[in-house]
């Protein structure tokens, strides 16, 4: 149990051979570092692009008491391998990702307060596991001013408590006051995540969560999904009903409805670190409309291929885009993505 603790408590959306060094551990203390760099080529409507692949570092410090608690900080910044513009400007080469200070306990259970995966992704992210993409169907990264500040992806100014009994899993998490001049303050926020382990590799889970704001209506998310996995294959499901937490169109949509869906399969027979990956995102704008209107949807169907050896990860993924707008109109384009990434 206290490993599955731990694991919630450091939670991290990678999908791949993540690595760390191990700089000290005496048996008592720690301190590892770890992270991730890479590139991704994409082809999208006859423009080919190279990006930045989500790189990271980390510092994880942990420090084992003689009472059976143990502490740990965490510290993470994301960086930008290449430059990156946004209206002529070059936005900051480092920004925060993850900063928090936790005591866990192998009965007690585990609590985090500073800037963490929220209680939400503990369930949830079991659909957010494509190589390059996804994870755009359930609103984790959305909200006023996105999923850190609206509590679902890396949560802001949180307090959490995450146990095991059993095979369930609890999480809790309260969000202080944001304090940023965003012009969407937050007054508090909360979430509340369960999950039970099945037999032969199958789990179920919920999650439900609330922000509101100052002036401002409240957001809403709540999720439900299943997982099953073993060593060679990796299937989950998820559904999300969200009030004023996604944006299909020009405005947060009152109401909306997403599906996730994921699946990959080793395919170490055929070549050692191979496997095959397909994922499905449908997000649908399910507010009221006039009678002659559409309702936004993003629609898209994913297929591609992961090479893992030592380090290294190399992926290829097709991306299939039947999103429509407001008149019916399909707006995507669909987009090949080459990536080549370094864990360290």
């Amino acid at each position: 149990m206290h490993k599955k603790i731990l694991a919630a408590a450091v939670a991290t959306a990678v999908a791949g051979p993540a690595m760390a060094v191990n700089v000290f551990d005496d048996g008592t203390s720690s301190l590892s570092i770890g992270g991730r760099v890479g590139v991704v080529a994409k082809n999208n409507d006859g423009e080919n692009t190279l990006n930045n692949d989500s790189a990271r570092i980390n510092f994880k410090f942990a420090h084992k008491f003689d009472s059976g608690w143990t502490g740990q900080g965490v510290a993470e910044w994301g960086f930008r391998a290449q430059d990156e513009y946004e209206n002529g400007e070059k936005k900051d080469t480092f920004f925060n990702r993850l900063g928090y200070v936790g005591l866990s306990h192998e009965e007690m259970g585990a609590f985090a307060a500073g800037k963490n995966w929220s209680v939400t992704y503990d369930v949830s992210g079991w659909t957010d596991m494509y190589a390059i993409g996804g994870g755009s169907a359930l609103g984790i990264y959305d909200g006023r001013n996105g999923g850190d500040l609206d509590g679902t992806a890396r949560a802001d100014d949180v307090i959490q408590y995450r146990n095991s009994f059993g095979g369930l899993n609890i999480g809790l998490q309260y969000q202080m006051e944001d304090h940023s001049v965003s012009g969407a303050q937050r007054d508090y926020g909360y979430g509340i995540s369960a999950s039970y382990d099945l037999a032969m590799g199958l789990s179920l889970g919920a999650t439900y969560s609330e922000t509101k704001y100052i002036d401002k209506e409240k957001s809403k998310s709540a999720t439900a999904g299943l997982k099953f996995e073993n060593e060679r294959l990796y299937l989950a499901a998820m559904y999300g009903e969200l009030t004023n937490k996604t944006q299909l169109g020009d405005e947060l949509n009152a109401k909306s409805k997403g599906i996730e869906l994921y699946g990959r399969l080793a395919m170490n027979n055929v070549l050692q670190g191979f496997s095959l990956e397909a994922g499905y995102n449908e997000l649908k704008d399910d507010s009221s409309a006039n009678d002659d209107q559409f309702k936004n949807t993003l629609k898209e169907t994913m297929i591609g291929a992961i090479y893992e050896t030592g380090p290294m990860q190399f992926a290829v993924e097709y991306a299939i885009d039947d999103s429509k707008n407001d008149a019916g109109k399909k707006e995507g384009d669909n987009t090949l993505s080459l990536q080549a990434r370094y864990y360290f």
